[in-house]
C-alpha cells in the first residue's frame, strides 16, 4: 500500500544526501517506491553493473494498470539525481539501452529535468528533448520524469496521471 508518510520521507533522504553515491541510492530508492505501488508494477532488479553499461532500474509490467498497458512488458528506469539539468547523450545513452534491448518504452526520472522544452521547429537546439524526438520518429517512448513532479505528487492517483501527462505529452512534443 502507498504511504504518503513514507513516501515524504523518502524525498527527504533524496534532499539530505550528500555523497554521489548517497545521492544516487536514496534516488533510485524513490524511484523504487513511487513504481512498485502500481497495479502489476514489480521492480526486478536495480542497480545492475555490466561490463560496459548500468541499468538502474527493471520494471516488470504485467500490463494490470491501465495507464501502463501500452507500454512494454519490461521498463527500463534511469535515476540522474544532478543538480543540473542532463544534456542530449546522456539520455540518448539511455535510449540505446532500450533499443539495444528491442524495447519499445522507458522512464527517466531527472532530478533537474532534461535541457530542451517544447521542440518548436524554429531551428534553435532542443537540447535532450530533440533526443526523445527523434526515438519517437523510431517507435521508443521515453518520458521524463522530474524531483519537481515527485514532489507534487500526493497519491498513486497523481502518480498515474503524471505517466499519462507525459506520455500523451510525448506525441505533442512537449516532456515537461
Amino acid at each position: 500500500m502507498f504511504d504518503i508518510n513514507h513516501f515524504r520521507a523518502l524525498i527527504t533522504q533524496v534532499d539530505a544526501a550528500t555523497t554521489n553515491q548517497q545521492k544516487g541510492q536514496s534516488f533510485e530508492l524513490l524511484s523504487i517506491y513511487m513504481f512498485e505501488h502500481l497495479d502489476g508494477v514489480d521492480v526486478t532488479e536495480h542497480d545492475i553493473r555490466m561490463p560496459s553499461e548500468e541499468i538502474d532500474i527493471v520494471l516488470w509490467n504485467a500490463q494490470t494498470e491501465e495507464i501502463l498497458r501500452p507500454w512494454d512488458s519490461i521498463i527500463l528506469v534511469e535515476c540522474k539525481n544532478w543538480s543540473a539539468t542532463v544534456g542530449a547523450p546522456v539520455l540518448d545513452n539511455f535510449v540505446n539501452k532500450v533499443r539495444r534491448r528491442a524495447l519499445t518504452t522507458g522512464i527517466f526520472v531527472a532530478a533537474n529535468g532534461v535541457t530542451g522544452g517544447f521542440v518548436r521547429g524554429d531551428g534553435t537546439d532542443p537540447g535532450a528533448v530533440g533526443i526523445l524526438t527523434s526515438a519517437l520518429q523510431d517507435g521508443i517512448r521515453v518520458i521524463v520524469i522530474t524531483m519537481d513532479d515527485i514532489r507534487a505528487l500526493t497519491s498513486l492517483d497523481d502518480i498515474r496521471a503524471l505517466i499519462k501527462k507525459r506520455y500523451c505529452g510525448l506525441y505533442v512534443h512537449k516532456v515537461l
